[in-house]
């Protein structure tokens, strides 16, 4: 059962833009975002053109479904966070999913037997609000539920080609922990992955 940090559905702080009518409120998501969300993510991690956009709603409801699943199955050891922005349009409030995270705390199994660790993924921030902190405040949220849960230290994976994103982790504290290299990544050096971590 998760603590009261986590009982409101807007536990975290919210955060003003620098325009007077909007503000970005960073919260754990629920079932009723998974439709906004599944929209982010398709479109974060895909490239559509006139010729491959019918493809979209095929992705994205893989997408939707595989998250409706983790959230509705009642789950201490998975978060999803969500970035909203709420704009003030005459008199009334439009909420737009902005961004988004997941946590999720996985085990390791070793010969030292088997140990949880907090691991970021999905982190995606809409094309038009990015390079405005969002993302950094989608990973600070994520490393106060994994210090809240008593782990000291967060991982992620980052293509060793996506420049812009290890650069945002670099400039959140993460270091490269190990370059990972598989039977895939020796003949496409581009899907090459990264492992990242940092002690919080």
């Amino acid at each position: 059962m998760q603590s009261s940090l986590f009982d409101s559905e807007n536990f975290l702080i919210s955060s003003s833009l620098p325009q007077k009518s909007s503000q970005v409120i960073v919260r754990l998501a629920n079932v009723d975002d998974v439709n906004d969300i599944g929209d982010l993510l398709t479109l974060c991690f895909n490239n559509f053109n006139d010729l491959t956009l019918w493809i979209y709603p095929f992705l994205k409801l893989g997408v939707c479904e595989d998250l409706r699943y983790r959230l509705k199955n009642i789950d201490t050891d998975h978060f999803c966070v969500i970035a909203l922005k709420t704009n003030i349009v005459q008199k009334q409030s439009i909420n737009e999913i902005i961004g988004t995270v997941e946590l999720s705390f996985r085990t390791h199994y070793s010969w030292q037997g088997k140990k949880k660790y907090p691991y970021v993924a999905n982190l995606a921030v809409s094309k038009n609000h990015r390079r405005q902190g969002i993302a950094t405040q989608l990973l600070s949220k994520c490393q106060e539920i994994a210090k809240h849960h008593g782990f000291n230290g967060l991982y992620l994976h980052v293509l060793a080609s996506n420049k812009i994103a290890q650069e945002l982790y670099l400039q959140n504290g993460y270091t490269i922990e190990q370059v990972e290299t598989d039977l895939f990544s020796l003949f496409v050096p581009s899907k090459r992955r990264l492992l990242l971590t940092k002690s919080i």
